[in-house]
């Protein structure tokens, strides 16, 4: 597989978000989140929301499930000041 992608909809703020992982090269993948509008649209392609580097694909699709999974639940800036 080339890389993951969700649709992600706060529950507390109502926000909408898409998680994506791509791989970058040979052994860099990386999981970034977008705000996006009503239709899942991403406001700004060039500047995700937040950005998360990993060494292995295990660690880049852990990250992207847990990163899906956390902002269905929490407020979107707790998870992005983790992250950050």
């Amino acid at each position: 597989m080339k890389g993951l992608f969700n649709k992600v909809k706060n529950l507390p703020t109502r926000q909408r978000f898409v998680v994506s992982t791509i791989r970058k090269d040979d052994h860099t993948f990386e999981t970034a989140v977008f705000t996006v509008n009503f239709f899942y649209l991403p406001r700004s392609w060039s500047k995700p929301t937040l950005a998360v580097v990993s060494a292995t694909k295990d660690a880049a699709w852990d990250t992207h499930h847990l990163l899906a999974a956390r902002l269905i639940k929490e407020y979107p800036l707790r998870v992005f000041q983790d992250y950050s």
